[in-house]
């Protein structure tokens, strides 16, 4: 392990937990990487398209074929984080994605900018983001986990506020210059964030959630209690409740993701324009906080694969009404329970995932979800674009994705803590 496990009597200042630290950490670092590698990207794709003379539905596949590449490296980069701890990972990714930003703002061509784009932004921030911080908050929080990862998953919140502003960057001074700036951001941010974070508690003499030591407890080896759940990845993987929590997760993420890299083209075809779409990407940040704190909270007291079912039948009814969306103002109003209810399926799974396969291995479970995210992560986007391309409307996309939300809503039913 390259993160220190000698330390057991280490203290740190201010008699505050060190979970919290975490947790503030890490919001920032989500904040960063979702904001940079997955909101504001959108409003890349139609000057990108235009400046390498491209199709929409080009730009659109580039941003989701991303996600094969974070599939085939996602359960070695699980493996990784749990062998040598998320501070180190960060070390190694942050600075790839900040070259990769760098690279893309001065490529002359679409296949310069998807190669560096893939082995830059994404590898770099699927190393560096993402895995390490949840696998963080997952080892320092258990009775308190799913408050954790509601305000954790803020950042995803506070990531849409970043649209906006990046969309106006773009319309003063060009794309190119926009991504010079994410590449110097995500270096004098992201540092300081991988510099807090810690792998787990036992290995500073403290527990999760603030708890302490019984005076019986001497060995440095028990970092996990003997009640909890605890699967190894090749044990996790025989389970159906895996299979069926990964693809309800996975059905939801593709939905989303599609919605996410099609909404700039989608409002302008409804007559609208670019800043209304992005200022629909803040709306979504407001109301999408208060689903990712409050309904993570309740799941610290009511089962989450309900309260997860019961939003993901609230989004298929969103989004079967904004199939039948003609104009941006009703497009609007559909979005606000849609992103009420995609906020706390944002952070759910993240704190159900440690509850049924345990802490020990999350990173390495987490992981070898990946690929299937990925699949549907890709496979949705495109499927929207090629939608549109042909009929000139996101109706028949959406209904899909009605009909599919609510399959997703059957999976995590069926997804029940092994005994």
């Amino acid at each position: 392990m390259l993160e220190n496990r000698s330390t057991r009597e280490k203290k740190f200042p201010n008699n505050i937990f060190y979970g919290w630290w975490i947790i503030l950490a890490g919001l920032v670092g989500m904040t960063l990487g979702v904001g940079f590698n997955f909101h504001a990207l959108n409003a890349f794709i139609i000057p990108v398209s235009e400046t390498f003379n491209v199709s929409i539905a080009v730009v659109a596949t580039v941003l989701s074929v991303a996600r094969i590449e974070t599939a085939l490296i996602g359960p070695l980069e699980g493996y990784l984080v749990d062998r040598f701890g998320p501070r180190t990972m960060m070390f190694i990714g942050l600075p790839i994605m900040s070259l990769g930003f760098f690279l893309i703002s001065i490529a002359q061509n679409i296949t310069v900018f998807i190669i560096c784009f893939l082995l830059g932004v994404v590898l770099g921030s699927s190393l560096g983001l993402g895995n390490p911080i949840s696998t963080s908050v997952a080892n320092w929080w258990v009775k308190k986990r799913g408050r954790a990862f509601g305000i954790l998953w803020l950042g995803t919140s506070l990531a849409s506020i970043i649209v906006p502003l990046v969309n106006m960057f773009i319309e003063s001074y060009g794309w190119r210059n926009a991504f010079r700036l994410m590449g110097f951001l995500v270096l004098i941010v992201g540092i300081p964030i991988a510099c807090v974070m810690r792998h787990r508690p036992e290995q500073y003499g403290m527990l999760p959630d603030g708890e302490h030591y019984s005076k019986s407890s001497t060995s440095e080896d028990n970092t996990l209690n003997d009640s909890e759940i605890s699967f190894t990845m090749m044990q996790a993987i025989r389970l159906k409740t895996f299979w069926a929590f990964a693809f309800s997760v996975s059905i939801r993420i593709g939905i989303t993701t599609a919605v996410a890299i099609n909404s700039f083209p989608l409002v302008v075809s409804l007559g609208g324009t670019a800043t209304q779409a992005s200022m629909l990407f803040l709306l979504q940040g407001v109301l999408s906080a208060p689903g990712r704190v409050f309904l993570s909270w309740a799941g610290d007291s009511i089962n989450k694969r309900y309260i997860m079912a019961s939003s993901l039948f609230v989004m298929t009814i969103s989004l079967f009404f904004m199939s039948q969306a003609n104009n941006f103002t009703f497009l609007a109003f559909c979005w606000v329970p849609y992103a009420v209810v995609w906020g706390g399926l944002s952070s759910l799974p993240q704190s159900l995932r440690a509850d049924l396969f345990g802490r020990k291995n999350f990173g390495s479970i987490q992981g070898a979800m990946s690929p299937l995210h990925s699949i549907f992560s890709v496979a949705s986007p495109i499927f929207a674009a090629a939608i549109y391309d042909n009929t000139q409307s996101y109706s028949g996309a959406f209904l899909t994705f009605s009909g599919l939300a609510l399959f997703s809503m059957v999976l995590i039913l069926i997804a029940k803590p092994v005994k």
